[in-house]
């Protein structure tokens, strides 16, 4: 099999395990999830940081 061919590239998508429907959405519920709660904690970070500096004065 050669690198970057065709018959290559074919052979390799059809070894690929591809996520059943629900597998994906589920997933992609997770990613979405993990994705806002870190938003919110860097925010609830940033916003503390910046009182702190305000209430030290600086």
């Amino acid at each position: 099999m050669k690198w970057f061919s065709l018959s290559g590239i074919r052979a390799e998508m059809h070894r690929v395990r591809w996520p059943k429907f629900r597998e994906l959405i589920s997933e992609s519920w997770t990613v979405i999830l993990f994705t806002a709660g870190f938003a919110v904690f860097f925010l609830v970070c940033e916003t503390a940081a910046s009182m702190w500096l305000k209430f030290i004065g600086l």
